[in-house]
């Protein structure tokens, strides 16, 4: 599978869909190495292999597709995931002006595309099942000995909320100033 495939795959993984190719808008047609889109966002995400074509015709279709968009009013986030050899900077200024440019190396596996791919990619969180544990004695345990006993107090007062912290905080503000000002 070429690294291309390989993103396409791990997007599709995460909820991503084929877009229809090529892609029309209006009278003009744009065809990339892959589009992809999906129904939970508004996002496009554009695949370029740059190891295949002309940088030059790369940038000049990618600029028109998002002006093209630009133009009809959409609202879609466009993003550009090159896979391959490094493109030249300013090409890469000039491209990132209509979209958000994520490059992608050619020797990637399918670990490091799916960290470089992690922005687009949904969130998996833990169940809740597994965070229902006694914070506070985790803070606790976690605690170096010098500053226990102060911490202590206000996790203490945390257990009664905003109110409790505020009231720990005075008495401590209290209790320095009479020092001072005695």
């Amino acid at each position: 599978m070429t690294p291309l495939e390989l993103a396409a795959d791990i997007l599709k993984k995460g909820g991503y869909r084929d877009a229809q190719q090529p892609f029309g808008i209006g009278s003009t047609s744009f065809s990339f190495d892959a589009v992809l889109t999906t129904d939970k966002s508004l996002d496009l995400v554009i695949l370029q292999d740059t190891t295949l074509g002309s940088p030059d015709r790369m940038r000049r279709e990618i600029l028109a597709f998002g002006r093209s968009l630009d133009v009809i009013g959409s609202r879609r986030t466009l993003t550009l995931v090159l896979i391959g050899q490094r493109l030249d900077e300013d090409l890469l200024e000039g491209v990132s002006q209509v979209c958000r440019v994520l490059s992608v190396g050619p020797e990637a596996n399918e670990k490091r595309l799916r960290e470089w791919l992690a922005v687009l990619l949904p969130l998996k969180l833990p169940k809740a099942t597994n965070l229902q544990g006694d914070w506070s004695s985790e803070v606790r345990d976690r605690l170096t000995g010098d500053v226990t006993r102060i911490a202590t107090a206000y996790l203490n007062a945390a257990e009664q909320g905003e109110a409790g912290v505020s009231h720990e905080l005075r008495r401590r503000i209290d209790r320095a100033l009479a020092g001072v000002l005695s």
